[in-house]
């Protein structure tokens, strides 16, 4: 990790290995709560289209 292509900053940790098991833990999560908000997005867009197809096309019967 030494290149000097990509310079080091200081940082906290005790060494490099201590560094990267704790990037690796906190990137074990994964976006939970982005997930969650997209999908209740979707869930709601999908009722909205339910009660206006609902309310609004199926009273118009066929067409022709």
């Amino acid at each position: 990790m030494t290149d000097p292509a990509y310079p080091t900053a200081a940082h906290d940790y005790a060494s490099d290995d201590e560094e990267l098991t704790r990037l690796d833990d906190a990137m074990e999560g994964g976006p939970k709560g982005a997930a969650s908000v997209s999908a209740i997005a979707v869930g709601l867009l999908l009722l909205c289209w339910l009660i206006v197809y609902a309310f609004v096309f199926l009273p118009r019967g066929t067409v022709g």
